[in-house]
């Protein structure tokens, strides 16, 4: 990496018979190292460091505010140089070379990475669909289980509010015959696929789901208070083409929870022509979560 060019390289020949093994680096009588860079005919002193990484590292450092990009270096270009070139687009040369004089360069850079990434954790806080490989992942809501979801009526009422964001429409006169049902699938984070029968109960006013629950009852060994939580993962590239995921909380041993969510809780009353009982839903918009993964992939950090 010698630069036959830089007068410094043969200076340091003739005054310390010295070869160096880095640009701009140049050995002192106590032990110490000299960094310095020649730009326009002219030397500029960088300042003597403890050890030669870090004369050096200064040299690269004023290079890469002096010189072109592409000028010989010391050490080659990473994604921490990387951040350096915008931390040093933010000054002019002087305040460079100023800084890596008295030595503050380092804690000043630091302290640029730590914004840069409080920056980007508040951006993704704000932004809660994280594109990863093509697909977005929207948290739609969460439900606590009642003794009759999990009971032998073999069926999960679907608040009506979310029945009618999130899920197709059935036909209102529906009494649930087959000619009126939608058939729904989901995914569990372990990648099982579950289908469930969808559809309107006229005679209790109720959006449910029938046929192919009780088994998803018993594998997950669901009970009440227990929550279930819907997702979609939504393909970037092709509209209308993605999928639905359900993920399970037991609330008494926390087997199988893969997330935490807040305890912001809005009651809704579902009337039944049987029954009435409170389904407890969280909703999306007002859940603080200190981060999950679902099929292996951190949605919100």
């Amino acid at each position: 990496m010698e630069d036959y060019s830089d007068p410094s390289y043969f200076k340091s020949i003739e005054k310390y018979g010295y070869l160096q093994r880095y640009k701009g680096v140049v050995p002192q009588q106590n032990g110490n190292w000299g960094a310095q860079i020649y730009t326009n005919n002219q030397r500029i002193w960088l300042g003597t460091f403890k050890s030669e990484i870090d004369a050096a590292t200064a040299y690269d450092r004023a290079s890469m505010k002096l010189r072109s990009s592409d000028a010989p270096r010391n050490f080659p270009w990473t994604k921490l140089t990387q951040q350096e070139a915008k931390f040093q687009s933010h000054y002019n040369m002087e305040a460079i070379l100023a800084m890596i004089k008295d030595g503050s360069y380092q804690s000043k850079f630091g302290d640029f990475q730590r914004q840069m990434n409080e920056n980007e954790s508040d951006h993704n806080n704000l932004n809660p669909q994280k594109r990863i490989c093509g697909y977005s992942c929207r948290l739609l809501f969460q439900k606590e289980l009642t003794p009759s979801d999990v009971g032998k009526l073999n069926r999960l009422v679907i608040p009506k509010k979310y029945a009618v964001r999130y899920f197709p429409s059935v036909p209102e006169e529906s009494e649930g015959f087959a000619n009126d049902e939608v058939n729904l699938t989901f995914y569990d984070p372990q990648k099982r696929l579950w289908k469930f029968r969808y559809c309107y109960w006229k005679s209790s006013q109720s959006f449910v789901f029938t046929r192919g629950w009780n088994l998803f009852v018993k594998d997950k060994k669901l009970m009440a208070k227990d929550k279930i939580t819907f997702y979609y993962h939504e393909n970037l590239e092709v509209p209308n083409l993605g999928f639905w995921v359900i993920d399970t909380c037991l609330c008494t041993s926390g087997i199988g929870a893969s997330l935490k969510l807040g305890m912001d809780i809005d009651d809704e009353e579902e009337s039944l022509k049987d029954q009435k009982m409170d389904d407890e839903v969280i909703e999306v918009s007002n859940v603080k979560t200190k981060g999950f993964k679902l099929f292996g992939v951190n949605i919100i950090e």
